[in-house]
């Protein structure tokens, strides 16, 4: 079998591949002059319509709270009574009446209580979207990386395939190639036509998302200049992390807080039972006016209510003098009462299972993102090793190269394992650090903290 060796000026070589570089280069997207930093990129995270609506969010409950807190304190009203009757004349009486729950099971403090909870939960439920939001953006960002590399590889994987093709076509013609090695060598290249149209539009999808969730148009998107950084493990022990885990997770907190409300319905429904509905009004009255001072134990409310006649007609005997009054109604038998007791412990019930589901679900979720991130790591050494071995077979090509032992196409082959390498490397360094991400969203930290959102 005869050998057809290459031209080791690579002159030649740079001849036959001038076509498909101008076809590359007019399929190739436009490549912005200006970079995208991965930290540029997190700064423009609070203006996005996501960010923006976890906000709206988190302030619909503040808003709530303040309806709330408004609700529970000081009330006035006024009003006006006017009479006309047949013989005796007319009267005109204004009053006024001042309400404020004074007592800690009032119906107000609850509201209270429970609005507090609410913005607790709401402001769990925003770290959570925004945590999310963060994580997401760098697995968008390096996506668009990996594309990126991805098309490189496709690009250079194609000019050997033809220029491998060139090769088996002389040796074919020279009698030293089968027509199956021919057939072989085309079917390589259209594999890596279909696999640089594929990476295309990988990367166009992908600076597309990336575009949407930062709200640009993708031609305005740079291209991502920061490379992924290698993470290493925290300095705490798992058992260390899952208790940071169950004191600072959102589904955690959120599930006690849960549970809290269903504690306080409990409360609310057996105090509704067993307090009577009691009032004592005290009062006072002179020529008409009167000013009177209540209390119902059962709603905590007290309230002070004046009364001044404006004008009369015609005089009369008023009483004058103090007065006091007590009411009292016990429940004996209050069907819908105790049904609304049965239904908070059920409820209470409900709750306490749902935190220690939550819990446990923490737990595995933290003892995966640990496993996650240490079998990162160690593909990142496995790939540091093959780039390595791609380098040092790089430069054993271009030895024998120089010596007239090798040809052009091996180098470029190696060139291709190389770039191959580089890439694999690349992305394990990505998948390390968004399993760090992972592992620190799983431990409950607000990944967001510099950013300096509301």
């Amino acid at each position: 079998m005869r050998l057809v060796k290459d031209d080791p000026s690579g002159g030649g070589v740079l001849k036959r591949l001038l076509p498909t570089i101008a076809t590359l280069l007019a399929l190739a997207p436009p490549v912005l002059a200006q970079g995208l930093d991965l930290s540029d990129a997190l700064k423009a995270l609070p203006s996005t319509l996501d960010w923006q609506s976890a906000d709206l969010s988190y302030e619909s409950a503040v808003r709530q709270l303040e309806a709330a807190l408004a609700a529970q304190g000081l009330k006035l009203s006024g009003g006006a009574d006017y009479t006309l009757r047949e013989g005796s004349g007319s009267g005109l009486t204004v009053s006024g009446t001042a309400s404020l729950g004074v007592l800690p099971w009032s119906s107000s403090a609850d509201a209270v209580r429970s609005a507090e909870r609410a913005l607790e939960r709401a402001a769990l439920a925003r770290r959570e979207a925004r945590n999310n939001l963060y994580i997401a953006l760098h697995t968008q960002y390096f996506n668009l990386r990996q594309a990126q590399a991805d098309l490189a590889l496709a690009q250079a994987t194609l000019a050997l395939r033809e220029r491998q093709l060139q090769i088996v076509t002389a040796q074919n013609q020279a009698g030293s190639a089968t027509l199956s090695d021919l057939l072989t060598a085309q079917q390589n290249l259209d594999t890596a036509r279909s696999s640089l149209l594929s990476a295309q539009g990988a990367l166009e999808l992908a600076r597309l998302t990336l575009a949407g969730t930062l709200g640009l148009n993708p031609q305005q998107l740079g291209n991502p200049t920061t490379p992924p950084e290698e993470p290493s493990l925290p300095d705490e022990g798992l058992e260390a992390l899952l208790q940071r885990a169950l004191a600072s997770r959102p589904d955690v907190l959120r599930a006690l807080s849960q549970l809290r409300d269903a504690e306080e319905n409990l409360a609310s429904a057996e105090r509704n039972r067993l307090i009577p509905n009691a009032s004592v009004t005290v009062g006072y009255s002179d020529s008409g006016s009167t000013l009177s001072a209540g209390l119902n134990l059962k709603s905590g409310t007290a309230s002070l209510s004046a009364a001044l006649p404006v004008g009369q007609a015609t005089s009369s005997t008023l009483s004058q003098g103090y007065s006091l009054g007590l009411s009292l109604s016990v429940p004996i038998f209050d069907p819908v009462s105790d049904s609304s007791i049965r239904t908070a412990q059920t409820a209470l019930q409900a709750a306490r299972q749902a935190l220690e589901t939550a819990r446990r679900a923490a737990e595995l979720d933290v003892r995966q993102k640990y496993q996650n991130l240490q079998t990162a790591q160690a593909a990142i050494a496995a790939a540091r090793a093959a780039l390595n071995t791609a380098n040092q077979n790089l430069r054993t090509a271009q030895a024998r190269l120089q010596a007239g032992t090798g040809t052009s196409v091996e180098v470029q082959a190696a060139q291709v394992s190389q770039l191959q390498a580089q890439r694999n490397l690349e992305a394990a360094l990505i998948q390390a650090q968004l399993a760090a991400l992972a592992l620190q969203n799983a431990l409950g930290a607000d990944l967001t903290a510099a950013l300096g959102g509301k």
